[in-house]
């Protein structure tokens, strides 16, 4: 029998909720594998998984390019930015966890061209412009109760609404904006989103979860 919309909904939550226990009871790093990437998972820090791969399977990267990757995480997006030939990269996370373990990995992998910073969206990086920016924000409009839950709850999708509204001023002419999105959040509010600043959503790749319950989306903004 299929579920209602508020079953569904509930059964996200719930999903995102037991992995946000079970990071918060890590005591040691683990190894996780993403797009090709051998990564180093600390606790408090979500591995990613298959939007993450998506976004990094369609991103494209030019040699000498200059990359912006929010809610960067692990740092995979941007760890794969960098190998990709990009010339300089910023990983941004508000969770410094995140951003601790982004700066692990790149330690491990050895690359030289990026940086991890702490903030909140373009905040570290006022006044820079980039070729490419990328974005696998929260999907879940839930109120967090602290920086480990913003991996998934963000209120009111306030986050994906700043970035809308904000992104242009942080894109070089000709950029490229990459943009990760879940069909069980509402479609419609990034379709509004993008209607109202003026922009399309070109999608680029999709793939179902292996539960069938969900599908994750990656989009150009045009």
């Amino acid at each position: 029998m299929s579920m209602t919309y508020e079953e569904e909904a509930q059964y996200h939550i719930d999903k995102q909720a037991e992995e946000i226990t079970a990071m918060g009871n890590r005591t040691e790093p683990f190894e996780h594998t993403i797009a090709g990437i051998n990564l180093t998972v600390l606790p408090n820090v979500y591995p990613g998984g298959l939007d993450s791969e998506l976004v990094c399977k369609v991103m494209q990267i030019n040699n000498g390019d200059s990359v912006l990757d929010l809610c960067t995480g692990t740092g995979v997006v941007a760890l794969k930015a960098a190998s990709l030939g990009a010339n300089k990269v910023v990983g941004v996370d508000l969770n410094p966890n995140a951003v601790k373990n982004g700066k692990l990995n790149q330690e491990r992998l050895g690359l030289k061209n990026l940086e991890f910073l702490e903030g909140s969206l373009f905040e570290p990086v006022k006044g820079s412009k980039f070729d490419v920016i990328a974005i696998n924000p929260p999907y879940t409009n839930k109120k967090p109760a602290n920086k480990t839950e913003i991996c998934f709850w963000d209120e009111d999708n306030q986050t994906t609404k700043d970035f809308f509204k904000e992104f242009k001023d942080y894109l070089k002419p000709g950029g490229r904006v990459y943009f990760a999105w879940a069909d069980f959040s509402s479609t419609e509010l990034i379709e509004d989103l993008a209607k109202d600043n003026g922009v399309t959503l070109k999608l680029l790749d999709s793939s179902k979860t292996p539960s069938g319950l969900a599908t994750f989306l990656v989009f150009q903004i045009v």
